[in-house]
């Protein structure tokens, strides 16, 4: 039985429920029309420079590679200074950026116990992307020798202008999903809390709930037409008796 109430409840005010989603999908349509796509380049820097052996053989010292891992967390730090973003403008002035933007493009980030640093830059242009994530990682490549004494960077892997990547931000399909099922449960609420304070008599289920007592016989609604007809009925009733008593006068 309370299902069936509950059914009733959706029928009788279903305009509610399709009111409410319509209104979330056509924000999700709107928010949607503002999308910009993103592009993310990354270059990979590997932070190791092995020793030569008297053979001319590369060696990887443990010691060094201990060293390495502690300066990483510097080399973080330096990759976004004004120092290596203010090359990277003045290689390339065609980006039309300055260096502080440069700066808030760049998002560094390193592996536990790895000696690999990702430089990733997120920008609508793919190619200007691949462009600043390269120029950054030469550029800090170049600067290190002067800024650290050391010359233990070098590229790992570098980032392909020519690839024809994809947006990493393109969640439209997913927020016009989340727009229907936010409208539905909202319609849904919105549904049932107007029922509930609803307190007028509408049934013979409120009458008996209201008053605790059965109901006995219930009056179906009347349309106007069948009143209108009922009222020409009876204005014809007294003509129609003034003619039968002149016809029995004349008899």
């Amino acid at each position: 039985m309370e299902l069936k109430e509950y059914l009733s409840v959706i029928k009788k005010r279903w305009w509610v429920l399709a009111l409410t989603v319509l209104v979330c999908f056509a924000a999700a349509i709107a928010f949607n029309s503002r999308y910009e796509p993103l592009y993310k380049a990354s270059v990979d820097l590997i932070v190791n420079e092995p020793s030569i052996s008297s053979t001319g053989q590369a060696q990887v010292d443990s010691n060094s590679i201990e060293a390495n891992l502690k300066l990483i967390n510097t080399y973080k730090k330096i990759i976004t200074s004004d120092s290596i973003t203010k090359l990277v403008v003045e290689r390339h002035p065609e980006l039309n950026l300055t260096s502080t933007q440069i700066g808030d493009k760049l998002m560094i980030d390193s592996t536990q116990n790895t000696q690999v640093i990702n430089v990733s830059v997120q920008d609508p242009s793919y190619e200007k992307a691949a462009t600043i994530a390269n120029s950054t990682g030469n550029v800090f490549i170049s600067q290190i020798p002067e800024i650290m004494q050391v010359n233990n960077v070098s590229v790992l892997n570098a980032a392909d202008p020519n690839l024809s990547a994809a947006p990493v931000n393109d969640h439209r399909q997913m927020v016009i999903v989340l727009s229907l099922i936010v409208g539905l449960m909202l319609g849904f609420g919105i549904l049932f809390l107007i029922e509930y304070l609803d307190d007028s008599v509408k049934t013979e289920f409120d009458v008996e709930t209201a008053l605790g007592l059965p109901v006995l016989a219930k009056v179906e609604r009347i349309a106007k037409s069948d009143l209108k007809n009922q009222q020409t009925n009876d204005s014809g009733q007294p003509e129609e008796k003034a003619l039968l008593r002149t016809a029995n006068e004349q008899r």
